[in-house]
């Protein structure tokens, strides 16, 4: 009698990662942009050090008028527009991969910080944003 060999607690296993991939990705942070239809999210690395949490934004060709930042919370929104140059507006295209129009990203940040220590700028197509994390102070309590 052969013997079949089965993985079908593999397959099973990878498909539940995948699946619960899936909904941390589109359920634990809101992203209004997939229910109002924006046309491109920006992709994005977060990283942190001692003192700060750093957030870089793939923003080639927006310019620094059509970009808005809001911390709301323990969020923060990236959101704008990304127009295409005059040039291009009625060619005929044989392939078109870069995405115009508005965008939007909003980004947990998973510790505090100060909100007034938020520096921003935008430099050769990359948002670069830097966020200093609150340090809990040391406080006394008095037993009584």
């Amino acid at each position: 009698m052969p013997v079949i060999k089965l993985t079908i607690s593999k397959d099973l296993r990878e498909l539940s990662r995948d699946f619960h991939r899936l909904l941390d990705e589109s359920f634990t942070i809101p992203r209004p942009s997939l229910m109002s239809g924006t046309a491109w999210m920006p992709a994005m690395d977060i990283y942190e050090d001692g003192q700060f949490l750093y957030i870089v934004a793939d923003l080639a060709g927006v310019d620094v008028e059509n970009l808005e930042l809001a911390m709301e919370g323990r969020f923060l929104r990236v959101s704008g527009q990304r127009q295409p140059p005059a040039a291009i507006a009625r060619k005929r295209f044989f392939q078109m991969e870069v995405e115009y129009g508005p965008f939007e990203r909003v980004v947990r940040i998973p510790f505090p910080i100060m909100p007034d220590k938020v520096e921003a700028r935008l430099e050769n197509g990359l948002l670069l944003v830097r966020l200093r994390k609150e340090r809990p102070g040391k406080v006394s309590i008095q037993v009584k």
